[in-house]
């Protein structure tokens, strides 16, 4: 059966004593150590992006622009407003979009209208159609096509 007194005189051996010169090497080794990983990382991750790009991995497609119609002359819009709307303020909301509608439509040339106006249901995550919109600009970089 093995001693623990003598297997503990053998692990005292061989620690070296903790002296103020040790800890700051051991301290510089392992930033060095960790500094140096983060370089090899950085640089195969810089390499592979440009191999990436370089064989047209990775890259979004570029979109073809839809052909625009002729625009139809539209008399003023007349904004609808369902019953679904709730709010006391449905003329209001219904008067402030038709005016961007116009103002949209004077700055691009365009004639819009409005044909409806219903409110946005939130489907899948539950987040509203900025926050989905935000999240959309956010991640777009990340994305894989």
């Amino acid at each position: 059966m093995l001693n623990i007194l003598t297997l503990a005189a053998v692990s005292t051996e061989a620690v070296p004593e903790m002296t103020k010169s040790f800890i700051a090497a051991m301290t510089i080794t392992g930033l060095a150590v960790v500094f140096l990983g983060l370089l090899i990382l950085v640089v195969y991750l810089t390499l592979s992006g440009k191999l990436f790009v370089r064989l047209g991995i990775g890259q979004p497609k570029p979109k073809k622009a839809p052909a625009a119609p002729a625009p139809k002359p539209v008399a003023a819009p007349k904004p609808a407003v369902p019953a679904a709307v709730a709010g006391e303020d449905e003329d209001e909301i219904a008067a402030v979009i038709a005016a961007v509608v116009a103002a949209m439509s004077t700055a691009d040339g365009t004639a819009y209208a409005v044909r409806s106006i219903k409110p946005v249901r939130r489907v899948g995550s539950g987040r509203s159609a900025w926050a989905q919109a935000g999240m959309a600009d956010l991640t777009a970089p990340f994305s894989i096509q």
